[in-house]
C-alpha cells in the first residue's frame, strides 16, 4: 500500500471516529451546531485531500510511464 493510500485510510478512519463522536455527543446533549460544523470542516478537508491524492496519483503514473519509456529505449 502506498503512502497516499495509507493516508487516505487513516483519514477515512478519522472521519468515522468524528461521526461516531458526533452521535455520542448528541446523545449526551452536546452542542450539535458546533459538532456539525466540525464534521463539515473535516469532510471539506477530506474532499480536498482526496482531490489532491487523485492529482498526485495521476502525475506519478505519468512520471512512471515516462521512466519506463526511457528505460526501454
Amino acid at each position: 500500500m502506498s503512502q497516499v493510500e495509507e493516508a487516505m485510510t487513516r483519514l477515512d478512519r478519522a472521519v468515522d471516529r468524528l461521526e461516531e463522536s458526533l452521535g455520542a455527543a448528541l446523545g449526551r446533549g452536546g452542542s450539535s451546531e458546533a459538532l456539525v460544523a466540525e464534521l463539515a470542516a473535516a469532510k471539506r478537508d477530506y474532499a480536498a485531500l482526496a482531490e489532491t491524492t487523485d492529482e498526485v496519483s495521476a502525475k506519478l503514473d505519468k512520471a512512471i510511464g515516462r521512466l519506463k519509456f526511457v528505460l526501454e529505449s
